[in-house]
């Protein structure tokens, strides 16, 4: 009788062993979706290279008369943007009057997702858009993606936006002196 009553237990134990890991393996049916948080787009930022030629918080001086080996001015930045994967759209205006009057941009495209944090970035001018004896104002306006070609600096996404200005005095022989920079 000893034997039949451990034989009892034995198959009480394996039923409930073999219950358990059925119950464990078998899954479920989820009938409703799952609704995943966006992702939350932060705006880019604009901020100088440590080297750069012309840094955003000086006033750039450029003499068309110095001989130099690539005429233009090269406007060296990086942008953050902790979307890493996001591509961004950028605008870059000459003189622009002050909205709302037409502004015309004379640079646009596009800054291709690099992984990380910070992409640095080089843009530049040619010495043929900038008049000797002027001081010309230069904006470089950096975006998620633009709304429009009417409203030139509109991000699709309010806020989604960053801008730099430099200012920079261009003189020559003829224009010693470039006004309206001081």
């Amino acid at each position: 009788m000893a034997f039949a009553s451990k034989l009892h237990r034995m198959l009480v134990f394996a039923s409930c062993v073999a219950f358990g890991v059925a119950a464990s393996t078998s899954g479920c049916i989820a009938t409703s979706t799952i609704e995943f948080d966006p992702v939350e787009n932060f705006p880019p930022s604009i901020i100088s290279q440590p080297l750069a030629d012309f840094p955003l918080n000086e006033i750039g001086e450029i003499n068309l008369d110095d001989p130099v080996e690539s005429p233009e001015m090269p406007l060296q930045v990086i942008i953050r943007d902790p979307n890493f994967d996001q591509t961004l759209d950028y605008r870059i205006f000459l003189d622009a009057p002050p909205p709302p009057a037409a502004e015309l941009r004379i640079q646009e495209g596009e800054i291709d997702p690099t992984g990380f944090l910070e992409r640095p970035s080089e843009f530049f001018i040619s010495y043929d858009e900038l008049d000797p004896g002027e001081c010309h104002k230069i904006e470089l306006v950096v975006v998620g993606k633009f709304a429009s070609n009417v409203e030139q600096r509109r991000p699709v996404e309010p806020g989604d936006i960053d801008q730099a200005t430099w200012w920079v005095e261009v003189t020559d022989a003829d224009n010693p002196i470039a006004v309206g920079c001081r």
